[in-house]
């Protein structure tokens, strides 16, 4: 299962879209300081903006980014880990994404 976010009203061939597993959106989302239990909304596109800029400003201390995250095994139930950077990686996405929808007066959904 995965999260998209893109452009409300856009759904051209061509316009961005970021899409995430669950549990990387569920981080993302955390870190822009949106509801994790229900991962779908949107947002105008200067908000969303302002709340991705003050995530990479602060992602080296408010999470781990730096080393990633290995794999756990719980049982038969593996969660995949996270690479080095694959936050800072994620959250550039969605900076574009915001650039994009904001230049064509778009807000930025989820879900």
């Amino acid at each position: 299962m995965s999260v998209t976010f893109y452009p409300a009203g856009h759904l051209g061939d061509n316009d961005p879209q970021v899409n995430v597993n669950n549990a990387n959106a569920a981080t993302l989302l955390d870190l822009l300081g949106h509801d994790t239990e229900f991962p779908g909304g949107v947002e105008p596109a200067p908000d969303f903006l302002g709340r991705v800029l003050t995530a990479l400003a602060l992602i080296d201390s408010a999470t781990d980014d730096a080393h990633g995250r290995p794999p756990v095994t719980d049982g038969r139930m593996v969660y995949g880990g996270r690479s080095p950077g694959h936050l800072a990686m994620r959250l550039r996405d969605l900076h574009d994404l915001a650039v994009w929808a904001h230049n064509r007066r778009a807000d930025v959904a989820w879900g």
